[in-house]
């Protein structure tokens, strides 16, 4: 199968202006046969005649027409002109008619392609649609075709222009510096931002390796067998030697490139993040971090040292102090000595228990108290609180009342701080109620199935921006009558901190005017159920 040269296309004869008699084919073996390419309703034969007169086809795109072998016996000017500047550089058609023709003849419809061809100096981008043409019997008798030159689409180029304009403003603006290197981790691009984080120009940078700006050898390899994953990773810590010989830390983040032609890979390119100067930060912070605890173990340590020192003494006062008040030896004599051995043995008592509390907050914080547990009847519990209070409550003029449901199962946990957690709590719920007021001890299931031991009175209660504050070790709060009694603040934190040491929690609520109900929450799984 043959193609006809483009410089053997046949000019218009005369008298038809496009050279072919527009509904007539003479074919290569001598046969004429007509071509009916339009429809029954379609303008009459004269008319489409006067249209190639008028070489209407010439002004538009290049159109040919072929016999099913592919030679082409009628072309307009356009596609002349394409043949002939293609064939001084290719020496062949521009266009393979032939493969084109038995291609159509396969498929018997239309055929689409692109094709890329060099006319001049450029690469020309052909658009092309060809079709068959039939007979009156309805055989494929000529094809025709349409080719349309695609030309650079300026519009590309200007998304292409602003898109590498967008990238070089990120570059510009983001705080990381970009790299780029090849296979062997030669960098071949690396952005401006360089210069202001290791004081290299990157043209000083193109054509080293590299890990070479690396102050350490020592993580050399675990780099290197980080890239040959050749998978894209983040974060990975990297030292470099700014050109002052600064040591920096920097984050490596990295893509592998492959090509897109052949799949091979052709590189990597990231971006590194400069975190020396958070990293200097962490480490202050972590070092004040560490001050702060042994100051707080220190402090912690100072509290207990000095609450055995002050115990010690206090003990001997309270005995001395005791048996005098009772005249053990005989009669004190001047009956004001008497109250003044009462003072004091009062004082030393009270004082016996801030030492105590501060001794078992300082436990609590340094984490060395401990739990002895035991199976806890809370009804018991709550009656031998109760004795405790009741004398002062009276004192007080507080009435004082529990409530415990008679299937309430045993709890396992520390009667003795369980004990102590109930008395600072009705301790302070009485010191804070006023005369004829009233204190609650009660002791309920909750819906999780959690243990609620509740302290709630009718006193003088405490605003929601204090609440905080009380829960804190020595935090107490003015009032009218906070002053009634001594006290450290100590009672609420201890009685927190008791509660957690069981996996429980205390919870305050509260209203000036109103009273306040303190929660101890202890999980359900400490219940011993039947």
């Amino acid at each position: 199968m043959t193609t006809r040269k483009p410089d053997a296309v046949p000019e218009s004869p005369p008298g038809t202006a496009s050279g072919v008699a527009p509904l007539r084919v003479s074919l290569p073996v001598g046969k004429t046969v007509s071509i009916n390419t339009v429809p029954d309703d379609a303008p009459p034969p004269e008319i489409l005649c006067e249209i190639f007169k008028k070489e209407l086809l010439d002004h538009g795109p290049a159109i040919y027409v072929a016999d099913t072998a592919g030679n082409i016996f009628w072309a307009n000017l356009a596609f002349r002109r394409l043949t002939a500047a293609a064939a001084a550089d290719l020496g062949k058609p521009v266009l393979p008619t032939d493969k084109i023709a038995a291609e159509v003849l396969l498929l018997e419809s239309m055929v689409f392609r692109e094709d890329t061809v060099r006319v001049g100096q450029t690469l020309q981008h052909l658009r092309s649609r060809h079709v068959p043409l039939h007979d009156k019997a309805g055989n494929i008798a000529a094809i025709a075709g349409i080719v349309q030159a695609v030309p650079e689409d300026s519009q590309y180029q200007e998304t292409l222009a602003r898109t590498r304009e967008r990238l070089d403003d990120v570059m510009r603006l983001v705080s990381d510096w970009v790299w780029e290197t090849d296979t062997e981790l030669t960098i071949t691009s690396v952005s401006h931002r360089v210069m202001e984080v290791l004081g290299f120009h990157p043209r000083e940078l193109i054509g080293r390796n590299l890990l070479s700006l690396s102050s350490s050898g020592q993580n050399h390899s675990a780099i290197k067998q980080r890239f040959a994953q050749h998978s894209p990773f983040r974060n990975l810590p990297f030292e470099a030697l700014a050109r002052t010989g600064e040591s920096k830390l920097f984050l490596l983040n990295a893509v592998p490139v492959f090509s897109s032609r052949t799949g091979a890979l052709i590189g990597f390119r990231g971006t590194a993040s400069d975190i020396t100067e958070l990293k200097r930060r962490e480490l202050g912070l972590r070092a004040a971090k560490d001050m702060a605890e042994m100051a707080s173990r220190a402090k912690t340590e100072f509290l207990a040292n000095m609450s055995h020192e002050l115990r010690t003494p206090l003990n001997a006062i309270i005995g001395f102090s005791e048996i005098m008040k009772m005249e053990l030896l005989g009669p004190v004599g001047n009956p004001q000595y008497h109250d003044y051995v009462s003072d004091i043995h009062h004082s030393a008592r009270h004082l016996l228990e801030v030492i105590n509390d501060i001794l078992d907050v300082s436990k609590i914080e340094a984490g060395k108290a401990s739990l002895i547990e035991q199976e806890v009847n809370v009804r018991h519990l709550f009656d031998s609180v109760l004795r405790l209070i009741r004398e002062r409550a009276g004192r007080a003029e507080v009435e004082l009342s529990s409530q415990v449901p008679p299937d309430l199962p045993r709890v396992l946990a520390d009667d003795r701080k369980l004990k102590q957690i109930l008395i600072n709590l009705l301790s302070n719920a009485v010191k804070f109620t006023p005369s004829g007021g009233r204190v609650e001890l009660s002791a309920r299931i909750d819906e999780a199935g959690d243990l609620l031991l509740e302290v709630a009175d009718t006193g003088i209660g405490i605003g929601p921006d204090d609440i905080e504050r009380v829960m804190e070790p020595f935090g107490q709060v003015d009032s009218r009558l906070n002053r009634r009694y001594d006290g450290t603040g100590l009672g609420l934190p201890l009685s927190q901190g008791l509660a957690r040491l069981h996996g429980g929690e205390l919870h305050l609520e509260s209203e000036l005017g109103a009273g306040t109900r303190a929660t101890v929450r202890l999980p359900g799984r400490r219940l011993i159920r039947p």
